[in-house]
């Protein structure tokens, strides 16, 4: 079980707004943009992803302040499979973090779940399949 890739996800009011500042800065687009509601932008030489969620969207129920579940920000970290979603969740559990959102499918039908390491830094397992 390894994470392939992690990434950061912000909340952010206008994700056109968002969208227009980071191109006026010179960042490269994550690819074409295929959730109205999420701008994704790479950054540095190796090419780490933020991606930034308009509030009310899917992953920002766990951003947006006065939520009780907030965080400033995010990492999300890659699974491969269902199984290894479950097998980290596991982990999770047995090493003392806290599962704030057990593992199934989202509303946008992604499969994961979220947790929380004992310093209360968030973090979430999410398996991204082909065609998603």
């Amino acid at each position: 079980m390894k994470a392939r890739k992690i990434w950061a996800n912000f909340s952010v009011k206008d994700t056109e707004r968002t969208r227009q500042f980071y191109t006026q800065l010179g960042f490269t687009p994550n690819g074409p943009n295929t959730y109205p509601k999420l701008a994704s932008f790479l950054f540095g030489d190796d090419r780490f992803v933020i991606h930034f969620f308009e509030q009310g969207s899917q992953i920002d129920e766990y951003l947006t302040p006065g939520s009780r579940n907030t965080s400033e920000i995010i990492f999300t970290l890659s699974a491969e499979t269902e199984a290894e979603v479950k097998e980290w969740a596991e982990k999770v559990k047995n090493a003392g973090g806290t599962i704030f959102n057990e593992p199934g499918r989202d509303k946008t039908n992604h499969y994961g779940f979220a947790f929380a390491d004992p310093d209360g830094h968030k973090f979430n397992v999410l398996l991204i399949e082909a065609g998603m």
